[in-house]
C-alpha cells in the first residue's frame, strides 16, 4: 500500500476517533496506595480512599487526593499522618495532572490495552514536582482502569516534608522512617 494511502487512512481514523472521544470521571473505587517503612525493617501498606478526578476529551488528566482519607489501619497513626505529616488544615489535598496525546486517547477509546511512560506533575504540601509514571490503561464497555506497572518513588524532601517525617519518628519512638516511599495507583474511570 502506498505511503500516502496509509497516511490518509491514519488521519481519517484519528478524525473519526476525535469525534467520538469522551470525557471520563474517576469512580469512588479509585485508590492511591503507598508503602511506609519504619525502623528499616517493617513495611506497611497504606492508601487514600478519597480520590476524585477526570480525564477530558483533550487528554487532560486531573486527580485530586483528599489527604484526610489516609488509611494506615491504625486510628492514631491516621490522625498523626493527617496532623503532623500532611498538615491537612493548611494542605488538604494533593493534585496530580498529566496530559495524554490524541493517539493515546484514541487507543483508550478503542479498548486496546495501552502501556506508557507518562510525565506528571504532583502538587503536595504547597510544592509542585514532576516525575514519570509507568502506567497500564485498559478500557472495556465505557469503563477504564489505570494502574502503575511499577511503583512511583516519592521523596518527602521534594515537598518539604522532612519535618513531618521527623515529627512522626519522634512521637512514635522509632529509630527511622523511610523518607522515600513507593506509590501505586489503581484508578477506575467511567465515561461521563
Amino acid at each position: 500500500m502506498p505511503v500516502w494511502i496509509r497516511s490518509l487512512t491514519c488521519v481519517s481514523l484519528l478524525l473519526v476517533t476525535q469525534a467520538t472521544l469522551a470525557d471520563w470521571r474517576l469512580t469512588a473505587a479509585s485508590k492511591v496506595g503507598y508503602v511506609s517503612i519504619k525502623n528499616n525493617a517493617i513495611a506497611e501498606n497504606n492508601y487514600f480512599s478519597g480520590v476524585t478526578g477526570s480525564l477530558n476529551k483533550k487528554g487532560q488528566l486531573k486527580v485530586s487526593i483528599d489527604l484526610s482519607t489516609v488509611e494506615t489501619q491504625v486510628d492514631i497513626r491516621n490522625q498523626r499522618m493527617r496532623d503532623l505529616f500532611f498538615e491537612i488544615t493548611q494542605y488538604p489535598e494533593a493534585v496530580v495532572t498529566a496530559q495524554l496525546d490524541r493517539q493515546e486517547l484514541a487507543q483508550v477509546e478503542s479498548g486496546a490495552p495501552l502501556e506508557l511512560v507518562k510525565p506528571f506533575t504532583l502538587s503536595l504540601h504547597g510544592v509542585e514536582s514532576t516525575a514519570e509514571a509507568h502506567l497500564r490503561i485498559v478500557s472495556v464497555g465505557g469503563r477504564a482502569w489505570v494502574s502503575t506497572v511499577r511503583p512511583i518513588l516519592i521523596s518527602a524532601a521534594d515537598f518539604g516534608l522532612e519535618g513531618g517525617v521527623a515529627a512522626l519518628q519522634k512521637i512514635a519512638g522509632l529509630e527511622a522512617i523511610a523518607a522515600v516511599v513507593p506509590v501505586s495507583v489503581d484508578l477506575k474511570l467511567v465515561k461521563k
